[in-house]
């Protein structure tokens, strides 16, 4: 939850300040430069910021931002067709809801949050267009984390006591295992789930003194192993594992490093980025997209399935871009009121 949530605040800090026209981003001295420029579109709503999106792995995408100023709507949604165009899309009724986190199937996406004293999980059915109130896992107060596969989806709330708990589902988030505490993340903030088998799941946190905390469970929750991450990291986030491997952004003061483990997060390597990340997200472990900004706070989004990251020249993206999410051949990137949609077809070759 507070992961999304920064992300929301650094929204509304830059809706504020919001330019007309055209921001070309230009490339690091580190990296190369795409010859393809990816055109970010205006989304629906310029009052409500956006600050979750997530592709489904027949690629269509949804991107979701609420508010609480209690000016104009509460919440906004679009979607996008799997060709790039975005649509418009109702959301349920709901009082005062706050979304942090969304994760997708093959063909359904799980969008969570929290409304006043419970968690709150909405669906949104790509076949239908879309969302529609889910099953929470029972008395929580607020969703931190989500993640899903073909099938399976796993939830990271807080109960009323401030615990942090795991649930799991097998049925695509329509019912949930019973949560299971998670007290050694107690009074931290969690910023990444993923489950690279049934009950194989690495879950990071970030302490109040701004360390990485770092814990896998090979039984669905019923046991925790901590594992040691470097004192340098302040954040671990956007991680995504299969089997045993992982990859993540980790955190270095105002810089970002792309981390990846094939001993289930025992050991790391890394490259650098030299830039600040907001978000990353893999069509496999070794093909991501990263998004984020310059030091000058203009968008900047690069691509890796190599070693060294290539800088995408962007045009009509006139905000940081916050976080970014990728289906099997499209993925999408949103900043607080533009969305993008990038086939993989361009920088794979295909």
């Amino acid at each position: 939850m507070h992961l999304v949530s920064s992300h929301a605040r650094i929204g509304l800090r830059v809706v504020a300040t919001l330019t007309i026209g055209a921001l070309l981003l230009a490339g690091c001295a580190t990296s190369q430069v795409a010859t393809t420029t990816l055109s970010g579109t205006p989304a629906f709503s310029i009052s409500v910021p956006l600050s979750s999106v997530g592709c489904t792995l027949n690629d269509i995408c949804v991107a979701v931002g609420t508010s609480s100023t209690n000016v104009g709507p509460s919440a906004v949604a679009e979607f996008s067709t799997p060709k790039g165009r975005w649509l418009n899309l109702a959301l349920p009724s709901a009082t005062s809801p706050l979304v942090t986190s969304t994760a997708c199937s093959g063909s359904q996406c799980l969008i969570g949050g929290s409304q006043p004293g419970n968690d709150l999980v909405w669906r949104f059915v790509a076949s239908s267009h879309s969302i529609v109130v889910a099953t929470a896992p029972p008395g929580g107060v607020g969703i931190n984390a989500l993640t899903c596969n073909e099938l399976n989806c796993d939830a990271i709330d807080t109960n009323a006591m401030g615990i942090p708990r795991l649930s799991l589902s097998g049925d695509d988030g329509l019912t949930w295992t019973h949560p299971l505490s998670m007290p050694w993340a107690s009074g931290d903030a969690i910023t990444s789930l993923s489950c690279g088998a049934v009950f194989d799941c690495a879950v990071s946190a970030t302490t109040s003194q701004h360390h990485v905390e770092l814990y896998v469970t090979r039984d669905g929750g019923l046991t925790w192993t901590r594992r040691t991450t470097p004192n340098s990291w302040t954040s671990l986030t956007s991680m995504t594992c299969q089997q045993r491997s992982c990859v993540a952004l980790a955190s270095v003061g105002t810089s970002s490093l792309v981390v990846r483990s094939t001993n289930f997060t025992r050991t790391w390597t890394s490259v650098s980025l030299r830039q600040r990340a907001n978000a990353m997200a893999c069509s496999t472990l070794t093909s991501c997209v990263v998004v984020g900004q310059h030091t000058n706070a203009t968008p900047w989004l690069a691509t890796l399935s190599g070693a060294a990251p290539l800088t995408t020249s962007l045009r009509y993206v006139p905000s940081p871009l916050l976080n970014v999410a990728c289906g099997s051949k499209v993925c999408a990137a949103i900043a607080v009121t533009t969305v993008l949609s990038m086939p993989l077809a361009l920088y794979s070759g295909k």
